[in-house]
């Protein structure tokens, strides 16, 4: 007899669960053609018939009833020991892989936190992943990345709207990532207002809502994340602004766009304000946006060493009397 290929006994286990090629197949992330020639090619290596096939549903033959008890105890036993292989290798781990973008490089957080953890554990080393951010928090809950420094929001939206296949090149929630992951917020700022230096919303420490009517302000792209966009067109909105959407909408091109064309834009406080330019709060527009130590959902133990000694740096900081709540790099004035 053939060698019998692990994975075509979890196809011949999820059926049998399942009831349903379909349903087997969406379990084990395949398609149904894939799930289909296993089962063919197990059957052809067993020399007789797993199921038997209608055109309504899929039953275990005699001998699959027979054989399915064993291919599951099989299954949970390689489980086991691919678990203990795990422990045994995180118990000697001394690196883990840590997603940090290129725009947070000059984060003072960010450098900060990494060189006293560099002093503090010198015998644990981590890999930079430095892909976008929309990547990054993918493989955080896709047990393909173990740890992040993410700048943004966490959100109740469900992990799966994070996982699911998007187009080669496209950006989809860049800045919000699901509150099932656990995290330290290092920093937390204020979202305000860019408005050219020459204007008159420049000249007041806090701009009224009722300023906003008939201003073009720009606004960041949806890549970004509905749930962190949504609220603020909204608001822009209420107060009679006009939001607009420049053909690149990251926070530096919306800030050329609004020197470029005179009017305002959406700061979010954590990039030097551009010469020509005003960070200003406005009344009643309370959104923030965190930069933080984010887990995945299956960090391995060097990761959850640096997000321990990132929770009790933080605590350290804030001891000494650091709020997380900062002003902007550029003050508000």
């Amino acid at each position: 007899m053939h060698h019998l290929d692990f994975k075509l006994l979890r196809s011949f286990a999820a059926v049998a669960s399942e009831a349903s090629v379909t349903r087997a197949a969406e379990k084990l992330h395949l398609t149904q053609p894939t799930v289909s020639g296993q089962i063919k090619e197990l059957e052809a290596i067993l020399g007789f018939l797993l199921f038997h096939r209608t055109s309504r549903r899929v039953t275990l033959s005699e001998q699959g009833a027979r054989l399915l008890p064993k291919v599951e105890a099989l299954l949970e036993l390689a489980d086991e020991v691919r678990h203990d292989a795990e422990d045994m290798q995180h118990a000697t781990v001394t690196q883990f892989r840590l997603g940090a973008a290129m725009y947070t490089m000059d984060f003072a957080e960010r450098i900060n936190l990494l060189d006293a953890f560099a002093a503090a554990r010198p015998e644990i080393r981590h890999q930079i992943d430095n892909r976008l951010q929309s990547d990054q928090i993918r493989d955080l809950l896709s047990d393909r990345l173990d740890a992040a420094l993410l700048l943004g929001i966490a959100t109740d939206v469900p992990p799966g709207e994070f996982t699911r296949d998007v187009p080669t090149g496209h950006i989809v929630n860049e800045v919000q990532y699901p509150d099932v992951l656990e995290r330290v917020i290092l920093c937390r700022r204020k979202i305000g207002l860019l408005v050219p230096e020459e204007s008159e919303l420049a000249a007041m420490d806090i701009i009224p809502g009722e300023a906003l009517a008939g201003r073009r302000i720009a606004m960041l792209s949806g890549e970004h994340g509905d749930a962190f966009i949504n609220p603020m067109v909204s608001f822009m909105l209420s107060h009679g602004a006009i939001p607009l959407a420049p053909s690149e909408g990251n926070a530096l091109a919306i800030e050329r766009y609004a020197l470029r064309s005179g009017n305002c834009c959406i700061g979010i406080g954590w990039f030097p304000t551009p010469a020509g330019l005003a960070l200003r709060p406005v009344e009643g527009m309370n959104f923030y946006m965190d930069f933080s130590v984010v887990l995945g959902t299956a960090p391995n133990k060097a990761a959850r060493r640096f997000f321990e000694f990132a929770e009790g740096w933080q605590a350290t900081r804030e001891a000494a009397g650091e709020s997380v709540e900062q002003l902007p790099i550029a003050s508000f004035g």
